[in-house]
């Protein structure tokens, strides 16, 4: 398991994040240029690089704090000579050059919409940006690449399916966590 430091108030790994490393970790898939699509601490992205999943791979986060973690915890984990970290919200990847996407977007609803934890919160329903997340795996994915995604019942979970299966993804693996408010899912999906 990777090492992690982070700056200031960027994502901590959580139970979604465990579970949707065990499917990472299940999965017998290799690529040789990765994305980790809001990377957070990068925890993805490096924990793939350290198992051989990906040769490469691109941090893409929006939040500076996200971006000085990540590339701190490369340097950490001797992963930085192959990583590229990015601070954006626009593609800057041609379409059609990822082997491998990994999200682990914010997926809860905003409650305070003058006050909103982009770390936490994915829109006001809680799927918007998994849905953005969805779209933009789909047009930097090739054929028969892989998104690793984890979502919650509280982001309405068909509808971020729904966005999938209008994409091009079959979803080939599910993993479910139940807890008394919600159910976590981490699936891997194929891009058709």
């Amino acid at each position: 398991m990777p090492r992690l430091e982070y700056v200031g108030d960027v994502y901590r790994p959580s139970d979604d994040t465990w579970l949707l490393l065990g499917v990472i970790e299940r999965g017998a898939f290799q690529g040789k240029l990765c994305l980790d699509i809001g990377a957070g601490s990068g925890i993805l992205g490096i924990y793939a690089l350290l198992n051989g999943t990906c040769e490469r791979v691109v941090f893409l986060d929006v939040m500076e704090d996200a971006v000085e973690s990540t590339k701190m915890n490369t340097e950490i984990n001797g992963v930085h000579h192959r990583s590229i970290v990015v601070l954006s919200d626009a593609p800057v990847i041609g379409e059609a050059t990822i082997d491998i996407c990994f999200a682990n977007p914010p997926y809860l609803p905003v409650h305070d919409h003058h006050n909103v934890d982009v770390a936490t919160e994915g829109g006001p329903g809680g799927y918007e940006t998994a849905v953005y997340f969805v779209d933009f795996a789909s047009k930097v994915l090739k054929r028969g690449g892989r998104l690793y995604l984890a979502y919650s019942s509280l982001s309405k979970p068909e509808i971020i399916e729904g966005v999938l299966g209008l994409h091009g993804f079959k979803v080939n693996y599910v993993e479910r966590k139940h807890f008394f408010y919600e159910t976590i899912y981490a699936v891997e999906c194929v891009k058709l």
